[in-house]
């Protein structure tokens, strides 16, 4: 199997104690140059790794990532991600993890009739045990599947897919004309929810309303900035708009 190559990304950063981010690049084929960033999450389990929102890295990238712990599990929590989790699944041995109901098919094919390309090792949902303590699973029911990771630490950390975003101002890693068009389609705003993903896959508002009950300070997100204190009073105002 190919794996789709490593794209230019930043630095493996500390964001908290056994947690890293790190933002890599992500290319849509098309007419213009459609470039932008995403992140994936890096979360110490003892002496292990575990990848959420994968992103391959190149040779650099992977050796300082193998100075952290031996990966063993990858979790997907987008609908519309996970085009690197074969590469991680390959090189080392690891578990991927994805919300019960996603697949892996190319393009944007939400009605499940393209063949899939690769198959994860263990589905989840609420009640699934996890690969990292004190944590739990909080899923929305739209099409396709997603999913949020709780972590209950550091006053709670949700690290999301495309569900919740912070994408202002857009990072080095956009295309020029990438920049241009997400703005005007709604992107570009910090404490956002993932305008495409919330119209295209259509969660119920009761989902939307539950964000707010769980516990977090924080939210790590697959697009966009780290969001570090007061998240959930932050993450409010988008979340009543599009609930109204």
């Amino acid at each position: 199997m190919a794996f789709p190559n490593a794209l230019p990304h930043g630095d493996i950063r500390s964001i908290f104690p056994g947690i890293w981010l790190v933002t890599g690049t992500v290319s849509m084929p098309g007419p213009l140059p459609v470039r932008f960033s995403r992140n994936m999450t890096i979360v110490r389990q003892g002496e292990r790794l575990v990848l959420i929102n994968s992103v391959r890295l190149d040779d650099a990238g992977l050796a300082k990532l193998d100075a952290l712990g031996k990966v063993t599990d990858v979790m997907r929590m987008a609908g519309f991600h996970g085009m690197d989790d074969p590469f991680y699944k390959d090189r080392y041995g690891a578990k991927v993890w994805t919300v019960r109901g996603q697949k892996y098919a190319a393009g944007f094919d939400r009605k499940g009739t393209a063949r899939p390309y690769f198959e994860a090792d263990a589905p989840m949902d609420a009640t699934t045990p996890l690969p990292i303590s004190a944590a739990s699973l909080f899923v929305f029911g739209s099409n396709p599947p997603e999913g949020i990771l709780v972590l209950d630490r550091e006053g709670g950390i949700l690290v999301t897919g495309d569900s919740l975003q912070n994408w202002s101002p857009p990072d080095e890693y956009f295309s020029g004309p990438t920049k241009v068009m997400m703005r005007l389609m709604g992107f570009i705003k910090p404490h956002n929810v993932g305008p495409a993903w919330f119209n295209n896959g259509k969660p119920p508002r009761s989902n939307m309303r539950a964000i707010l009950d769980l516990k977090f300070d924080h939210v790590l997100p697959s697009h966009g900035f780290p969001v570090i204190g007061g998240a959930k009073d932050k993450y409010r105002p988008a979340i009543d708009r599009v609930t109204a």
